[in-house]
């Protein structure tokens, strides 16, 4: 009986034929060597924080890398830094942090792996601020044929490696851009939803980062939250409520421990809040229960293949549920609202999309990620049957 394997909240579950932790390179080429050999499909997964099937692998083998770790490599001239793929950012960061170095922004939680960062594209808060995978500047990866490659070789190669969804091969290591490290003011408060969003334009504008939450609470309240560049040093600010300086790495992510499952779709700017009142009217009228919030956040424009914020300013919103509650009758629901707004899922969340719907949303740059996984992994050794009824035909 194959062992069971599941995602973060529990939700998502896979029955692989074997599962092993890799440490190294070689134990890596060993991996490769063993599943084709037994004819078996391969997924990597790191700290398990996706809410999407993307590691699914039914009588396949999942590669664990929490083991595959080691020092980061900080090249202060160019100021990048080289990070094992298994590290998880809380770590990285810290390390970073010692090093003199900060990542320019960070999401709000950050126990994902390195890797796992470039798989989904994962992205903070701040309308100047592109996702993390903007900032990657090599990828080491080990391909199907066991040959370790440099995605900076290849432009194509680099442009698929920033956010693979894991189909290229074994993420090795990750080369980011980095910035001298710096502190962080963070003001946090409590608003009227209705006043929030009148000012909501403003407060984006005016502010390096900032993002509000809400859910249905009876008083209609905004949880509002600003992130501005300070000098230091760390300052617990008493006197001033809601309000603290830190390191970055400190003040960027949040405590997010109770277990749940998550939606997100990126929508062009000029339609973040007309698509969010939809969202909150549809929560309202109380056909689905949902007492968790609606998140709401933005994101600068990139030219990543298949990033949810190519070529746009974009706002990201959040919808979730509890792991015990029903979430796709709501999560559904919610889709074709974002849909209607011009929406593009998040790589680590739930969607609903198929492959046409893909195609039709990231166009030539859909097609252009998969040419390169197939002249990575001709054979589709890394692509699961949930990648397989999505990639292209």
């Amino acid at each position: 009986m194959n062992p069971t394997f599941s995602n973060w909240s529990g939700l998502i579950t896979s029955k692989p034929e074997k599962i092993l932790s890799i440490a190294n390179i070689d134990q890596a080429k060993e991996a490769v060597n063993y599943a084709q050999e037994k004819d078996l499909r391969i997924r990597t997964v790191g700290a398990t924080h996706s809410h999407s099937p993307l590691f699914t692998n039914d009588g396949g083998m999942i590669i664990t890398t929490d083991e595959l770790i080691g020092p980061i490599t900080v090249d202060e001239e160019k100021q990048t830094v080289t990070i094992p793929a298994g590290i998880k950012l809380k770590m990285a960061t810290r390390e970073l942090w010692e090093n003199g170095f900060s990542f320019t922004n960070q999401g709000d939680v950050d126990v994902q792996s390195i890797a796992g960062l470039i798989a989904t594209g994962v992205h903070g808060t701040g309308i100047t601020h592109p996702s993390i995978s903007s900032h990657v500047k090599d990828v080491s990866i080990l391909t199907a044929g066991n040959t370790r490659i440099r995605a900076s070789d290849n432009y194509e190669t680099l442009e698929a490696a920033r956010l693979n969804l894991g189909v290229l091969g074994i993420v090795l290591d990750a080369t980011f851009s980095v910035t001298p490290r710096f502190y962080l003011h963070e003001h946090n408060w409590q608003e009227n939803i209705e006043d929030l969003v009148a000012r909501v334009d403003a407060l984006v504008a005016e502010n390096d980062h900032f993002e509000f939450f809400w859910n249905v609470d009876g008083v209609e309240t905004a949880y509002a939250k600003t992130l501005n560049p300070h000098e230091g040093p760390p300052d617990p600010l008493p006197e001033l409520k809601g309000q603290y300086v830190d390191r970055a790495h400190i003040v960027f992510p949040s405590e997010r421990t109770m277990k749940h499952t998550e939606m997100e779709y990126s929508v062009p700017f000029e339609s973040g809040l007309e698509c969010f009142q939809q969202i909150r009217t549809l929560i309202r009228k109380g056909t689905h229960n949902i007492l968790w919030p609606v998140e709401y956040r933005t994101v600068a424009p990139d030219n990543g293949w298949i990033s949810p914020a190519r070529d746009r300013k974009t706002v990201t919103i959040s919808v979730h549920q509890g792991i015990t509650e029903p979430h796709e009758p709501f999560f559904r629901e919610a889709e074709q609202i974002f849909l209607a707004y011009d929406g593009r899922p998040h790589w680590g969340k739930v969607h609903y999309l198929d492959r046409e719907q893909l195609s039709g949303i990231y166009g030539d740059g859909w097609e252009k990620f998969w040419d390169v996984q197939r002249k990575l992994d001709p054979k589709g050794v890394f692509v699961n049957e949930y990648m397989q009824s999505l990639q292209p035909r």
